[in-house]
């Protein structure tokens, strides 16, 4: 039987998280406002029925199919949030698991660097996958198990407060996040990713 790693539900993609995920996808770009899903399953190849069953019961576009070699992430997005919400509905069914039976998310480093320091910032641009980091910006970092729900932390954090997202990483045995801003929209952008992971 599959475990159901991580189930990851988005109403409204922001555009900085949607820009992100159609820069860095492998199959079809979403956009902003599109609703969005990301499954991680164990074992890995278990992901290919589940992508099968979903775009074939639903109006919903496969941004993701990826297989590592403990975990496979699927990501779904669609116009109409109940066709997404019907794609995640046939997900569960081929797994005969329920929401509830998914690995609730874990925070395994919360950090937060203020003022940071111009080559510190060359460093982690080095890395980035969206926005620079500038000097004397506030930047705060996550790391989270399963990797796939640092999309939701990203998307809120972006959704509650004018920050920008730096890195962000949604495959492996945790997921990494990075954004940065002015100090209060930062605590603001935190606040609201550690609170979507709570809820």
């Amino acid at each position: 039987m599959a475990e159901l790693r991580a189930f990851v539900e988005i109403d409204a993609m922001q555009p900085q998280w949607a820009a992100y995920v159609a820069q860095t996808c492998q199959g079809d770009p979403p956009h902003a406002a599109m609703a969005q899903l990301y499954v991680e399953v164990a074992p890995a190849n278990a992901v290919f029925p589940l992508v099968d069953v979903a775009v074939k019961h639903a109006d919903v576009r496969s941004g993701l199919q990826v297989v590592e070699r403990q975990f496979g992430t699927l990501e779904l997005h669609g116009h109409d949030p109940a066709a997404v919400r019907l794609a995640a509905d046939a997900i569960l069914e081929r797994l005969g698991l329920s929401r509830a039976d998914r690995v609730p998310p874990q925070v395994l480093a919360d950090e937060t660097v203020t003022r940071v320091d111009p080559n510190q910032a060359q460093l982690v641009n080095r890395m980035r996958v969206a926005n620079l980091l500038l000097e004397d910006e506030t930047m705060f970092l996550l790391e989270i198990a399963p990797a796939a729900y640092t999309a939701v932390a990203a998307n809120e954090a972006e959704k509650r407060a004018d920050v920008k997202l730096v890195y962000a990483a949604i495959l492996g045995a945790s997921g990494r996040l990075i954004m940065s801003g002015r100090d209060d929209p930062v605590r603001e952008a935190r606040a609201a990713a550690l609170a979507a992971l709570d809820a």
